[in-house]
């Protein structure tokens, strides 16, 4: 391999790198637990089929991307695991759609972090603490 040619991969491998880390922060990650009701339980019962499918063209078309969608054993509980664009009313708006269905028991929106994030998050957290107790110490 020429020089070049080494020069180009390097600089598209770095274009590359950079959009994803672009397209990582543009997007938020969240889970949603949801408890269906005796009502959605009979609904889904009725007509068997595999909820992603369906749950999946929504959150398509709010820029979303459902990563997991669950249900829990022994719970009843369905954990759906999704990104969503970094737009807090579009998040609303989502928590929001399930509300009025009468098909939830309960429901929960759960931010949630990289494990790289609480890492960084447990240094600031430390930091603060230090500052906290030297401000203590010279009153």
């Amino acid at each position: 391999m020429t020089f070049r040619k080494l020069a180009v991969l390097c600089i598209l491998i770095g274009l590359s790198v950079s959009a994803f880390a672009k397209s990582e922060e543009s997007v938020r990650h969240f889970m949603f637990v949801g408890e269906p009701s005796a009502k959605a339980w009979a609904m889904l019962a009725r007509n068997p089929v595999d909820r992603r499918e369906a749950v999946e063209k929504a959150f398509s078309k709010l820029g979303g991307e459902i990563l997991g969608y669950y249900f829990g054993l022994g719970d009843g509980k369905n954990y759906i695991t999704v990104t969503l664009p970094d737009d807090n009313e579009i998040i609303q708006a989502v928590y929001l759609m399930r509300m009025s269905t009468g098909l939830l028991k309960s429901y929960q929106v759960i931010e949630l972090m990289r494990s790289d994030q609480m890492a960084d998050a447990l240094k600031k957290s430390n930091e603060y603490v230090r500052m906290e107790q030297e401000m203590a110490t010279k009153q």
